[in-house]
């Protein structure tokens, strides 16, 4: 009797080991869309700055996540009294917010009626501190301590973190877009001219100037110390200090000399991460993905050091927010889903529980890489489904419950280069 006892349940291990299997094949890698939710009152925003993250959720709500257990700056030197988490929690109570710009010690964010708020790292789930009176703020970001914001007149104003007096750069305007990355600062104006300032090739530049050639500049993206561009004919343009990691890229230092990216001249919309690595949009709907890729957040299923070239992503995207960072790369889909590939923001050490079940079980990973999927890793090299707005957010937008269907959507393999 005990025998058999023994067998029906070495059979219905494996048996559930099988299923597993299964169930893992069939569900990856990729994403998976359900139904889109309604639109709701403003456009969702993702903001992924090292080893945090921020969401603006549809219903203006704030969500965050990530935090000190792999925070990378020397002891000395971090926050203090900082615990976020493994999926996101809600930064207050307010719903009325409209945009959000992080850098590693300052958050700032806008209100619908037009105000500008601010919040020190360590007290993000505290109160915000309202930055002046003024209720015609349309645009911010932020870096390591250079802040930009402009007004619905057009103008533009800049201050370091440890002020909370904006003021005013120069006289003009017909400023339309505008981007930080580390020192420097960059806009578009109106009529499609790049300018720059602060530090470009060495020097230190008080003043806008033009920094590149023409009249036909779309779109700025930037994060770190790399920038990313896009011209009104689709060609994609970039310049940055990391860009030197990527072997077709040989050119070094934050610089104004703008190098084309490919003969291409269809792409749409682009998307900076830092080290290098950078998404764009193709106008046919395609995602591509290009630089530093160590921790998998290219998502091509490889941690490979580095993709010289674009490369098509192995699988679909129609996101209603996307953001890539240092190390991680995030998604929200349409229908409500949090998705993120490659270094996992938040995560604390696992459990001696964790670690002796994944001890148990190395050797038949060792031996069978496809059941990798019971090793808890803090690296995805394929998306990963992290969260989904809650039924407060939901309710928000009018749908009730969370939607329970969902829809595989069909993979693309990856590409070769598109150069």
């Amino acid at each position: 009797m005990r025998k058999w006892l023994t067998r029906c349940a070495v059979a219905a291990g494996l048996i559930l080991l099988v299923l597993l299997l299964a169930v893992h094949q069939l569900n990856g890698p990729g994403i998976w869309n359900g139904h889109p939710l309604p639109p709701g009152k403003v456009k969702p925003q993702l903001v992924n700055d090292r080893l945090c993250a921020i969401l603006l959720a549809p219903d203006g709500s704030l969500w965050a996540w990530g935090g000190t257990p792999q925070w990378n700056f020397p002891v000395s030197s971090r926050p203090q009294d900082v615990t976020f988490s493994e999926v996101p929690r809600r930064i207050g109570s307010d719903s009325n917010w409209r945009q959000v710009a992080f850098c590693q010690d300052l958050t700032l964010a806008l209100k619908d009626d037009g105000s500008l708020w601010a919040w020190h790292f360590n007290q993000l789930y505290g109160a915000p501190t309202r930055i002046g009176t003024e209720t015609n703020w349309s645009q911010l970001c932020a870096a390591d301590g250079n802040n930009l914001a402009l007004k619905n007149d057009g103008s533009l104003w800049t201050w370091p973190s440890d002020s909370s007096a904006p003021a005013m750069v120069g006289t003009d305007r017909d400023w339309r877009t505008i981007a930080v990355v580390g020192a420097a600062s960059l806009a578009l104006k109106s009529y499609g001219t790049l300018w720059g300032w602060g530090r470009f090739d060495g020097s230190n530049y008080r003043v806008p100037r033009p920094i590149a050639a023409g009249t036909n500049w779309l779109a700025i993206s930037a994060n770190g110390s790399f920038i990313l561009a896009l011209k009104t004919d689709g060609t994609l343009w970039t310049s940055g200090s990391n860009v030197s990691r990527v072997p077709s890229l040989p050119f070094t230092g934050l610089s104004t000399n703008f190098i084309q990216l490919g003969p291409d001249k269809d792409w749409a919309e682009i998307f900076a991460g830092e080290d290098c690595s950078f998404f764009a949009l193709k106008k046919d709907g395609s995602w591509w993905g290009c630089g530093q890729n160590l921790f998998g957040q290219l998502g091509l299923g490889t941690n490979i050091t580095a993709v010289a070239s674009p490369q098509r992503l192995p699988f679909e995207l129609n996101p209603w927010a996307f953001a890539p960072g240092v190390q991680a790369t995030l998604c929200l889909g349409k229908d409500g889903k949090l998705w993120t590939w490659g270094k996992r923001l938040g995560l604390g050490q696992p459990s001696a529980k964790r670690l002796r079940f994944e001890a148990f079980v190395a050797p038949a990973v060792n031996r069978f890489p496809t059941l990798g999927f019971l090793i808890k890793s803090d690296i995805d090299y394929a998306p990963h489904l992290l969260w989904e707005l809650p039924p407060e957010v939901r309710r928000a937008l009018g749908t009730g419950s969370k939607d329970s269907t969902n829809i595989s959507t069909t993979a693309h393999p990856a590409g070769a280069s598109h150069e």
